[in-house]
C-alpha cells in the first residue's frame, strides 16, 4: 500500500462530501510543500479526528463548524486522556486546515484559526553519557553480516546526529570518503554537510566492502531493500538493549547525544546548530539547558559545600 493509498483510508472515514473533498485538496496542497510522509500522516489524522466529532454531531457543513465546537472536541479528547503534546499537534493540524481553506477562497472565514495552542512545557531531550554510548558499541555486536550493518548504522547516528529519517534516504554518493563528510537532506528537503568521524567511517566501509554495495541505498535488508524509518529504529532498539545501558535511550537520543556532548565540548551553538539541521537557534538552545543541567548535578554531588 502506497503512502497516499494509506492516508486515504483515512479520509474514506468521512461520510460527508464536503469534508472529504476538501480534505484530499488539503491533502494534494501538503505534498507540494515537501513535507515527510510521517508529517503528512498526522496533519491529515488529526483533522479527521475532528471532522469525524463533528459528523457525529451533526453538522455536515464546513461553513457551521465554530470555536466551541473545537473546544467541546479538545475537552472529550483531554478526557480520553490524550496526552498535552498530541493535543498541542490537533490544535495546529486542525487551524492549518482552516487556514488553508480560507486561503483557497473554499471558506471566506473560520472562528478556528484564532483559537491558542494549549501551552505545553518543554521536557529535556534523553541523552546518553559517553560511557553509554561506548557500552552500546562495546555490547552489541558480533562479527556477523547484520552486526557490521548495525554497528555502522549507531556509529553514524551518532558521529553525525542525523535523524532516523534523514540515514533512512541516504545513498552511496552522498559519502564522502576522502573527506570523510556525508550530505544530509533534513526537513523540507534541506541539504547540508556534515563531518563523519574515522571510526564511523571504519564502519560504513566494513559494511558497504562486505556487501559490495557501490550505488543506492546505503543501509539495506537481506533482500537488498533500502531500510525503513521503522526498521532502522527497531534496530537501534534492539541493539541499545542487548548493551544493557541503564538510561532509557531511543533512537533520537543519539541524535540528542551528538548535540549534548558537543555542547559539552565547548563546541559553539551555531556550529551545533548547523549540524543538526535546525532552522531555528532556539531549537538548539534546548541543549545548553541539558549541559547547565549536568553541571548543577555534579557540583552538588562532589562541591563539599554545596
Amino acid at each position: 500500500m502506497t503512502e497516499y493509498e494509506s492516508i486515504g483510508k483515512y479520509i474514506k472515514d468521512i461520510k460527508t462530501g464536503d469534508f472529504r473533498k476538501s480534505l484530499r485538496i488539503f491533502y494534494d496542497y501538503l505534498r507540494t510543500l515537501n513535507r515527510s510522509n510521517y508529517t503528512l500522516r498526522w496533519y491529515i489524522y488529526d483533522t479527521v479526528m475532528f471532522l469525524s466529532w463533528v459528523e457525529k454531531n451533526g453538522k455536515r457543513s464546513l461553513k457551521q463548524i465554530n470555536r466551541n465546537d473545537f473546544r467541546d472536541f479538545l475537552s472529550e479528547e483531554m478526557m480520553r486522556g490524550i496526552s498535552r503534546r498530541s493535543l498541542t499537534r490537533r490544535v495546529s493540524s486542525v487551524k492549518s486546515f482552516f487556514k488553508f481553506l480560507i486561503r483557497s477562497d473554499i471558506l471566506e472565514g473560520s472562528e478556528i484559526i484564532s483559537l491558542e495552542s494549549p501551552k505545553i512545557e518543554k521536557k529535556l531531550p534523553i541523552t546518553g553519557s559517553k560511557d553509554d554510548i561506548f557500552k552500546i558499541f562495546d555490547r552489541s555486536f558480533g562479527d556477523g553480516l547484520l552486526d557490521k550493518r548495525d554497528f555502522a548504522i549507531i556509529t553514524f547516528l551518532y558521529a553525525t546526529g542525523a535523524r532516523i529519517s534523514e540515514i533512512a534516504s541516504l545513498n552511496c554518493e552522498d559519502i564522502d570518503f576522502k573527506l570523510m563528510t556525508v550530505r544530509l537532506f533534513g526537513k523540507g528537503k534541506k541539504e547540508r554537510i556534515v563531518p563523519v568521524g574515522e571510526f564511523a567511517i571504519k564502519k560504513l566501509k566494513d559494511w558497504l566492502d562486505l556487501v559490495g554495495i557501490n550505488s543506492g541505498a546505503v543501509f539495506i535488508n537481506l533482500k537488498g531493500n533500502r531500510l525503513t524509518v521503522r526498521q532502522i529504529r527497531n534496530i537501534v532498539y534492539k541493539r541499545v538493549k542487548r548493551a544493557m545501558v541503564g538510561t532509557k535511550l531511543t533512537p533520537h537520543s543519539l541524535r540528542h547525544s551528538f548535540a549534548t556532548h558537543l555542547m559539552e565540548s565547548g563546541v559553539d551553538i551555531r556550529v551545533v546548530q548547523e549540524l543538526l539541521g535546525h532552522a531555528k537557534l532556539s531549537t538548539t538552545q534546548i541543549y545548553t539547558h541539558v549541559t547547565r543541567g549536568k553541571l548543577k548535578r555534579e557540583y552538588e554531588k562532589f562541591h563539599p559545600h554545596a
